[in-house]
């Protein structure tokens, strides 16, 4: 009984753990962010991109609209978090080969080039 107690309380502690990660993600001075100190990230409505899988600097888009959208860095990975598709595009300027992330999904295409833009369709 005291085993799976102790099994629940680690795989909930673990759960949570890894959620933070993705949720307060890091960010960096030349990422387009605007949250105050602590808030998470990722929220609803939001589009945040990563410089390699979930790490490095993030580059955070509150309800990211149809302006095409250069990043600070090459772009690996997306949590979008908002109720619109993303084109992401391998020019800055929103052209080249486009990958479209569905709403309300994530995603890394380490075997892709990165992205360098990206709008809101």
């Amino acid at each position: 009984m005291v085993l799976r107690i102790k099994s629940a309380l680690t795989i909930g502690a673990s759960a949570a753990a890894f959620s933070m990660t993705f949720l307060a993600g890091p960010a960096s001075a030349d990422s387009l962010d605007n949250r105050k100190p602590g808030e998470p990230v990722c929220v609803n409505g939001s589009a945040c991109f990563y410089e390699t899988p979930w790490e490095g600097r993030t580059s955070w888009h509150a309800d990211p609209g149809s302006n095409c959208v250069t990043f600070p860095f090459p772009a690996y990975g997306v949590f979008n978090l908002a109720d619109k598709r993303l084109d992401m595009y391998t020019n800055a300027d929103c052209t080249g080969s486009v990958l479209s992330e569905p709403a309300n999904d994530f995603h890394t295409w380490q075997s892709w080039a990165p992205r360098l833009s990206f709008r809101a369709v």
